[in-house]
């Protein structure tokens, strides 16, 4: 039998633990400033998705075995700032349950009744997402237990780490976590952004039309599918999706980020350049 609970998680999982080994490399092996800044920026986009994998680990376990489940999370949460089990005590607990009750999101978007601005949403998620964790936790004390311990270990890794070798800590750890949290809370910012917040199906905004997104991050862009079985593996979203399009507003439905938009395009683009190459050379072989 299989480790992994789904077979569509095993080349995510071997990226991402490759990637992981190349930031240990990193660490271990590299003392430029130079090259220690460049390898951060070029990991910006990179560890920006894995937070959504970390993220769809958390609501749907990745392997059999809660032991690799755990050695799984001490990547995800170097490479993300996500540590330990967070997303489960902040993300499905507090905002799955409450998305639609602005006083209790622990990502509200609202406060007071008022919309927030995006800064101050970042701000939030920045420095109160632990502590609203923690927050969730004390109605679960076996699951804010659990969490403290992963939590403890994690940490523990890290100052260990920071203090053998500071600067390459800074760049290959630190940074990309604080930078990975930013980027996804400016990405999570709009996902329900002044929608209803009474009916389920017209709360989401969804990206149906990136193909990339929909690769890269899993398909987070069936976002009201995922809001609906939020326990739901990443694969089996857009067939619910399918299910559900009827019922979903036009409103709701929204284009992909820059990023992803210049991918698709480059695609596109190549798949045209492609054709004429074929068409060109059959010339010639005629001539």
């Amino acid at each position: 039998m299989s480790a992994f609970r789904f077979k569509e998680d095993r080349w995510p999982v071997a990226i991402i633990t490759v990637y992981f080994m190349l930031d240990v490399w990193v660490y271990l092996a590299v003392d430029s400033l130079a090259i220690l800044g460049l390898w951060f920026v070029l990991g910006i986009f990179p560890k920006t998705n894995v937070c959504v994998w970390n993220h769809h680990h958390h609501h749907c376990r990745t392997f059999h075995n809660r032991w690799l489940n755990r050695l799984l999370e001490i990547p995800y949460g170097f490479q993300t700032g996500m540590l330990a089990t967070t997303w489960v005590l902040h993300h499905v607990n507090g905002h799955h349950r409450h998305y639609l009750e602005q006083d209790q999101d622990t990502s509200r978007w609202q406060a007071e009744g008022h919309t927030i601005s995006v800064w101050r949403y970042i701000a939030e998620g920045l420095f109160l997402t632990y502590p609203r964790a923690i927050r969730q936790g004390l109605r679960k004390p076996k699951l804010l237990r659990r969490y403290c311990a992963e939590l403890a270990v994690s940490l523990a890794l890290l100052i260990a780490l920071t203090l053998y070798r500071p600067l390459p800590a800074l760049f290959v750890f630190w940074l990309p976590m604080v930078a990975s949290l930013i980027v996804t809370m400016r990405a999570t910012y709009y996902h329900h952004l002044e929608l209803s917040l009474e009916d389920p199906m017209a709360a989401s905004r969804n990206v149906v039309d990136s193909k990339w997104l929909n690769i890269l991050a899993g398909n987070i862009g069936y976002h009201t599918a995922h809001h609906h079985k939020c326990g739901l593996h990443w694969s089996k979203l857009p067939a619910l999706h399918r299910e559900l399009a009827p019922y979903i507003p036009a409103h709701c439905y929204t284009q992909t980020v820059a990023v992803y938009y210049w991918i698709d395009r480059a695609e596109q683009a190549l798949k045209k350049i492609r054709p004429q190459r074929r068409s060109h050379f059959s010339t010639n072989a005629t001539e």
